[in-house]
């Protein structure tokens, strides 16, 4: 039996997720591998997930901002999850083809390419973000001060390059905005708490994968860890994606039958 006779592979396709994750990714692993920074299989290990994630919560944000009608909430989770799905394969694909070595501190010949194929995938997020719900929304003010403060803090005390530091500074106020966020959700304040807990994680991933592109142009590539950053943030897009869309369990859907 074959997947096709029993799901259909459309629901596997989406256009625009497949230009955010494949545009992205390839560009810098491409203008790495050309600088004689970190290789292409490597990079590609590093970043799928992470700007899968990005396209995924950005999308699902945008949704969820205007969905109306119950019935279409397990559409709208399998849609936003295609970008994940998307992102988790080239990361799968550059794990078996770049080994699981952690990433060496490897300058360029010339960052150039480098910080230009990190202003295109910058780009292309922002353009992501925008197109589903808003880039005005990201502007928020606890947002900005959550990120700001966590920023300085960071940038005061830090101990490794200014990539690595904006690195875990942006993993850390995520994590403040999905609790923040999380709290205002179940305060009866939804619209509100959806935007700081998934704009949070989104601004964050933004953050987190310019970090990762310019550290292959700095050399300060082993600092991010980057390997385990990924396992940190789809920890924390999965315990956001649970609290907003969890399923029924199987023993509601047998109840409800």
């Amino acid at each position: 039996m074959n997947l096709s006779d029993t799901i259909p592979l459309s629901i596997f396709i989406d256009t625009v997720s497949l230009v955010v994750v494949g545009v992205g990714c390839l560009v810098i692993a491409a203008a790495s591998t050309m600088s004689g920074s970190t290789r292409g299989f490597v990079v590609l290990r590093d970043i799928g997930l992470p700007l899968g994630l990005l396209g995924a919560l950005a999308g699902a944000l945008g949704i969820s901002l205007n969905a109306s009608d119950p019935a279409l909430v397990y559409h709208y989770t399998a849609y936003m999850l295609v970008a994940a799905f998307y992102g988790g394969v080239v990361s799968g694909f550059g794990v078996f083809l770049g080994g699981q070595d952690p990433s060496k501190n490897t300058k360029p010949d010339s960052p150039v390419p480098i910080y230009l194929a990190t202003l295109v995938t910058f780009a292309v997020a922002i353009w992501t973000m925008d197109s589903a719900a808003g880039i005005e929304l990201y502007f928020s003010p606890v947002l900005l001060g959550v990120f700001a403060a966590v920023g300085l803090l960071a940038i005061a005390t830090k101990k490794k390059s200014l990539t690595g530091t904006l690195a875990d500074a942006s993993l850390f106020a995520s994590m403040l905005c999905v609790m923040i966020g999380l709290i205002a959700r179940f305060s009866d304040y939804v619209q509100p708490g959806l935007r700081i807990s998934m704009g949070g994680l989104v601004l964050g991933l933004l953050v987190y994968v310019c970090a990762l592109c310019m550290s292959y142009g700095t050399g300060a590539q082993a600092e991010i860890n980057a390997q385990r950053k990924n396992w940190h943030w789809l920890e924390l897009t999965g315990f956001l994606v649970f609290m907003y869309f969890a399923p029924e369990t199987l023993r509601e859907v047998l109840q409800s039958q």
